[in-house]
């Protein structure tokens, strides 16, 4: 009886330990709560917010936030705004917009809102694609040099009215607006890049002619010179819807002829495109330092 009751001490003894033992090696777990989610990576994004009939050769828009911002799969670094805006408007959508608006404040001449662009005598290629294209891509440059973009669009099926594009720019109180297009004539041998820009039709176009003019013949210089291509110079205009609501310095380039074949082909290339880009990012930087 006496060995019995030993030998039962000694089983509860050893049992005893194993349960520490136990216990001393296992590992805690924190487990997450329940309706919680557990902290991802987190991602880069950038995004875009923001968008002349005949008579004018752009389209407006309401300022829209692009639903499909860019990722990288690298930090962003930190860029110091150097607190100028740029307004950057893509000219024309996938479609024509014949509404009607005055061609200036206080005037009793309407004009279609866009006539709907050039397309590529090769190619084929619309207008509207190319203004988008390179429009983006000079987004994003001039955003690495600090300064703060607003676009007009960035969606080519947005298709408003120039006295709303011109508004954008006077909301914005930008620095400068740039409208980008390219050209078209009945001429297959005309070729080169211009620069429009206002003339003195009211109040509002005089107060800006002088700063409009010096950034376009800055800007226009830039772009002929590293793209390699003819100059046309600067071009007055006072027929220009976009223009003549304005009341911050605005200029609308002409970045070459899709009527021409050659320029049709360089048009619709993607490195031709990005050399646009980067040669009118370099034209604005000088413009205004």
């Amino acid at each position: 009886m006496r060995k019995t009751l030993k030998i039962m001490v000694v089983l509860l003894t050893v049992g005893m330990m194993c349960v520490s033992l136990s216990a001393c090696t296992k590992t805690n777990k924190i487990e997450p709560v329940v309706g919680t989610e557990l902290p991802k990576a987190s991602e880069n994004k950038t995004q875009s917010t923001h968008n002349s009939s005949i008579g004018d050769v752009g389209q407006a828009a309401i300022p829209k936030t692009d639903n499909t911002p860019s990722q990288s799969s690298t930090p962003t670094s930190f860029v110091t705004s150097i607190g100028k805006v740029i307004v950057i408007d893509p000219g024309h959508a996938n479609r024509s917009n014949l509404e009607l608006e005055a061609n200036a404040p206080s005037s009793s001449v309407m004009k279609i809102k866009d006539g709907g662009g050039a397309a590529g005598i090769d190619t084929k290629t619309p207008e509207y694609l190319i203004n988008m294209k390179v429009s983006l891509q000079l987004r994003d440059l001039l955003q690495k040099k600090g300064y703060t973009i607003v676009m007009t669009k960035t969606d080519n099926s947005v298709n408003l009215g120039n006295i709303q594009r011109a508004e954008i720019g006077n909301n914005e109180k930008a620095t400068l607006v740039l409208r980008i297009h390219a050209d078209s004539s009945e001429n297959t041998t005309v070729s080169g890049a211009s620069m429009l820009v206002p003339l003195p039709v009211n109040e509002g176009t005089k107060a800006i002619i002088d700063e409009s003019n010096r950034c376009g013949r800055i800007i226009l210089n830039s772009l002929t010179s590293e793209v390699g291509m003819k100059n046309r110079g600067l071009d007055p205009h006072s027929d220009m819807t976009g223009f003549n609501w304005s009341k911050v310095p605005v200029i609308l380039v002409e970045m070459g002829f899709l009527s021409n074949p050659d320029e049709d082909r360089k048009l619709s290339d993607a490195n031709y495109q990005a050399k646009l880009a980067r040669a009118l990012a370099d034209g604005i930087a000088e413009a205004l330092k």
